[in-house]
């Protein structure tokens, strides 16, 4: 939504007759004689009165007095924005924004919000309702004879601050992303207590954007705006207490902040207390609370409650197993893209649980997870390409393309899968080295599978030179995590005594 001033500037450019013929168009808006406000104030305008301009466009804007009228608007805002009036640049810049009376125009929005912010003025919120101008010079101090929703304009609002400071945040607005620009601007309008800027502030502390990440300062922000009974803040301030970022991890403080965003109707917020509930982190375990603070949410069509629904009546936790119902909920969530959902739903179909078994509606969903970039769909997706049974044609040539999808996002399985498919050359043309460097990626991140087989090709001198040291070391990785295979491996070699498990003795 759009935010407006009709600001209180002194000025000693204009004749007192000039100002006279302002006073009376601003007492004739004031009793709603749009015409005759008009009226003065394009006589005014057309004099180079930037404050008349403003007006003028203001009405245009409105269809006060005038027929509504976009590109008259533009125009007014544009010459009184041209003479340094800094709410005609704000107001025009959001006519670029919305592309209203001139093409939609991000880089012209961005400049003229700079304009007016470089003179350390912005937009103020909108329920503040319209801003006035009692004319030159004059002072007003008796607020109590104008409307109620007419104030005196005050320097410096937050809000232009951060809209620009999300224009430069944001990619594709028509503007270079610039997180040094973005942070400065958010910090401005943080302390002025804008309480989005303060928890977009607080993200760029998160994630390290702008700025060397910081958790601490992160939670300063997010406090700040949950102080001000934010929700969104609130729910992010039990993140930080649950995961101990910035703070000691304390479950109950976590609680605590989840339940003040939840009961403002926050969904993410109910999903949140609802799994602390349903762990019993931070609270009793109770599966009804955690039923009812899903339901909350899934009432909103947030997904991830929708999902944990369908996991309840799947896994009949505080309420009765009920298979029909979950593959209700896990459809809903679904349908609007969560990845688990489908999976899930799409293992449904194949086992045939709460539906009728149906092969090619298991591949629509799992290839539904798949095509938005989630590793394990992916995975899961290549896997029922290549397995035996539950009536999906085997296509090698296409596993390997959802395997490499996977492997490329970090998926130490799906590595491991592609690796081995390069080593047996199945739906690929066999590839040693191939194999070596996946096994390579996935043991580094500690899949024992891996480790155990990057330690076979190392023994053994497949895709890699030959090397018992590196042998050696892969297997006792792999053999310290419990795996059998590599154990008898590694014991071979210390009974046979090589070098390498001398040398990693030492």
């Amino acid at each position: 939504m759009r935010q407006y001033l009709i600001p209180f500037f002194v000025t000693a450019l204009f004749s007192v007759s000039a100002h006279a013929g302002f006073s009376e168009g601003l007492a004739a808006y004031n009793r709603s004689d749009f015409n005759t406000a008009a009226g003065e104030w394009k006589s005014l305008a057309e004099q180079g009165d930037p404050r008349a301009q403003y007006h003028l466009a203001w009405m245009y804007e409105r269809g006060e007095g005038v027929s509504q009228d976009y590109v008259q608007a533009v125009k007014w805002y544009r010459k009184s924005a041209e003479q340094g009036y800094p709410i005609a640049q704000i107001n025009l810049g959001n006519l670029y924004t919305l592309g209203q009376g001139v093409s939609h125009n991000q880089k012209l929005a961005v400049y003229w919000y700079r304009k007016a912010a470089d003179q350390g003025y912005t937009s103020a919120p909108v329920n503040q309702g319209i801003r006035y101008d009692n004319g030159e010079g004059t002072a007003q101090d008796d607020e109590q004879e104008l409307p109620p929703y007419r104030r005196t304009a005050e320097p410096d609002y937050a809000v232009l601050q951060f809209n620009l400071a999300n224009l430069l945040y944001n990619k594709g607005q028509g503007v270079a992303q610039d997180y040094s620009q973005a942070l400065q601007w958010y910090a401005r309008a943080a302390e002025q207590g804008h309480a989005l800027a303060q928890i977009n502030l607080g993200n760029m502390y998160t994630y390290g954007q702008g700025v060397p990440q910081n958790y601490r300062q992160a939670l300063y922000w997010y406090r700040k705006a949950a102080e001000q009974g934010n929700a969104y803040a609130q729910n992010n301030m039990g993140n930080m207490y649950k995961d101990g970022r910035g703070v000691k991890q304390d479950y109950a403080q976590a609680v605590q902040w989840y339940r003040k965003a939840a009961e403002q109707g926050d969904a993410g917020a109910q999903v949140n207390l609802g799994l602390l509930y349903a762990s019993g982190e931070g609270v009793k375990q109770d599966f009804d609370e955690a039923l009812h603070w899903y339901l909350r949410a899934a009432e909103q069509g947030d997904a991830g409650a929708q999902y944990h629904l369908g996991l309840m009546y799947g896994n009949g936790e505080g309420v009765l197993k009920d298979d029909e119902r979950a593959v209700e909920w896990f459809r809903k969530a679904a349908e609007q893209g969560h990845t688990l959902a489908q999976h899930t739903l799409g293992n449904m179909y194949i086992s045939g649980l709460g539906v009728e078994q149906d092969v090619e509606k298991a591949i629509y969903w799992h290839r539904k997870a798949g095509y938005q970039g989630d590793a394990y769909a992916e995975n899961h997706m290549a896997n029922l390409l290549i397995a035996q049974g539950h009536g999906v044609p085997k296509d090698y040539a296409q596993a390997i393309q959802w395997y490499r999808k996977a492997a490329e996002q970090g998926y130490p399985s799906a590595q491991v899968n592609l690796a081995n498919m390069y080593r047996r050359g199945v739906g690929v043309k066999q590839d040693l080295a191939q194999a070596a460097h996946w096994y390579q990626m996935a043991a580094e991140q500690g899949d024992t599978n891996a480790q155990f087989n990057l330690g076979l090709m190392y023994h053994g001198g497949e895709g890699v030179k030959q090397d018992p040291v590196q042998a050696a070391k892969w297997y006792k990785k792999a053999a310290e995590a419990g795996h059998a295979g590599a154990q008898y491996k590694l014991g071979l070699m210390y009974t046979r005594g090589p070098t390498a498990v001398t040398m990693l003795d030492r």
